[in-house]
């Protein structure tokens, strides 16, 4: 009964509040009171949605992702606002998915750069080139599980995140309590180890992206120098001022020999060598006792031999800086 007489007096108070409605809309000359209730609740309703989007966003820069809930958002939101936001949960629910989307696509490319930054430092150039460029145009190499996941063994790392949420979204694997959740089918489970969330996925992710250490192809448009050619041009040089000034050109097409120090000084049997003599006995001896790997002849596994001055991992590229701390400058070869 008590029920009853409280929903009869809701009504009562709607209903003196419609009839106030429109006697004022009549005595202000108005032709569709009705009209343009409807309209001002139409603007109120699209500022509320404004307000909320801009501090939900704010409210999410400033949390901890880790802990923070759609609850915990939307009840802060209540407390500034002054009234209750359950009507408007599929609204907070969409901006908080929105955020964290973006947040996961930026911190996949944080984590790439920080790779490209780390190469970097190791003394791979053409790493810090790729990042100038934005990334390395080979993109990452792939793990063979991600490889088969995306049908490709190189592709740029926000790509691989890209095609991952793309699989997620269209399988509907977010957990509906938790959309930063992640729930594993039979394909996501060969690549992630649970509990997956969108916070968690580029940790995991790095395992199956590697930076790809190639040096970049060429520009277009730009005329491409050897290393080669611009030693016979140094070569050259060298000779034409030699003649100018009546010098007597020196041996060794330009290039001194250097002091051999340590265990280098040991596998060359000499105290002195020119540096190209012993980049030549050290391949003469990778050829002759197999160190090339297998699967990628551009990297070099070292024996016991050559893991006296060669350190792991060592390619082609790195080799000759690895090597030039067991050698200082000496006189030029006469």
């Amino acid at each position: 009964r008590a029920a009853g007489d409280h929903r009869a007096r809701q009504r009562d108070r709607k209903g003196r509040a419609r009839t106030h409605s429109a006697r004022t809309g009549v005595e202000l000359g108005q032709g569709d009171p009705g009209g343009l209730c409807c309209s001002a609740m139409g603007a109120e309703d699209a500022g509320m949605e404004a307000r909320i989007v801009h501090r939900v966003k704010e409210i999410l820069m400033g949390s901890n992702l880790d802990t923070t809930t759609e609850k915990s958002i939307r009840r802060q939101l209540e407390q500034e606002i002054g009234i209750e936001l359950r009507e408007y949960k599929p609204l907070i629910r969409q901006e908080i998915q929105k955020y964290l989307e973006v947040e996961a696509v930026r911190l996949s490319q944080q984590s790439q750069e920080a790779a490209v930054k780390s190469e970097s430092e190791k003394g791979e150039e053409a790493n810090v080139e790729a990042k100038k460029r934005g990334g390395n145009s080979f993109g990452s190499i792939l793990s063979p599980e991600m490889s088969a996941f995306v049908g490709e063994s190189h592709m740029a790392r926000t790509m691989v995140v890209k095609k991952l949420w793309e699989y997620i979204k269209g399988h509907n694997l977010q957990n509906p309590a938790d959309r930063r959740k992640i729930n594993l089918d039979s394909e996501l489970s060969k690549l992630f180890k649970p509990p997956l969330t969108m916070l968690n996925m580029n940790k995991q992710l790095s395992r199956h992206c590697k930076v790809d250490d190639r040096a970049p192809p060429p520009q277009r448009g730009k005329k491409v120098v050897s290393s080669k050619n611009k030693v016979k041009k140094s070569a050259r040089k060298i000779h034409k001022d030699a003649k100018k000034t009546g010098e007597k050109r020196k041996g060794g097409g330009g290039f001194g020999t250097v002091q051999l120090l340590g265990p280098l000084r040991s596998f060359m049997g000499a105290d002195v060598a020119s540096r190209t003599e012993v980049v030549k006995k050290v391949w003469a001896y990778i050829k002759e006792h197999n160190c090339k790997d297998p699967n990628d002849g551009r990297n070099i596994v070292p024996d016991s031999t050559l893991g006296q001055f060669l350190t792991a991992p060592v390619n082609m590229f790195n080799m000759n800086k690895q090597m030039s701390q067991y050698m200082q400058k000496s006189n030029p070869i006469n």
